[in-house]
């Protein structure tokens, strides 16, 4: 029984031995499977990826494109003064163009990424139809602050020998960093 006994522990020694080997050979292979999958995954990843960077080339020169056209249309003293500074000198402006207009104004809009200021343009007296018009151009291809017009009305007197009007508008520009108010 002792021979028997020692056969049956070799054997069931051997089991163990071959079921351990077994789970690491077949846990090996699971761990290789999925390092394959992960190595696979990782190269699909790589070739798109490579794949998008001449798209976002494309889309880096076209975003610098635009910028340099935005600096085409923003004026040379826009990094100079700030956005407030900009609305101030265009009120001056506006003064100097209606010389025979009053010229009304009210207290600086922060909205957002947009300041504004309110301005109320009125005459009492129209001298010339043709100045009124092309001032009224002027209004509208300011840039940076540009003039907004929300309405324009004018008036005939009631003895109907003068005529008078009012402009309502906004001047407004973008809010830079040197802005007082953030």
């Amino acid at each position: 029984m002792d021979n028997r006994h020692y056969n049956l522990k070799n054997l069931l020694t051997g089991y163990i031995a071959a079921s351990i080997l077994l789970i690491i050979v077949v846990s090996g292979i699971i761990v290789a499977k999925k390092y394959g999958d992960s190595v696979f995954a990782t190269r699909k990843s790589l070739q798109t990826a490579k794949q998008n960077v001449f798209g976002m080339k494309e889309a880096i020169g076209d975003i610098d494109k635009t910028i340099a056209e935005a600096k085409m249309i923003m004026p040379d003293i826009f990094d100079k003064k700030t956005a407030e500074e900009l609305i101030y000198i265009r009120i001056d402006e506006l003064k100097s163009r209606f010389r025979d207009a009053e010229v009304s104004i009210t207290n600086i809009e922060y909205k957002g990424n947009e300041i504004g200021m309110p301005v109320g343009i009125k005459a009492n007296k129209m001298k010339d139809y043709t100045a009124f018009v092309n001032n009224i151009g002027w209004l509208q291809s300011l840039k940076f602050p540009f003039f907004s017009i929300s309405s324009i009305a004018v008036f005939q007197s009631q003895d109907k020998t003068a005529v008078s009007y009012e402009i309502k508008g906004a001047l407004r520009t973008l809010k830079d960093s040197k802005s007082y108010k953030d």
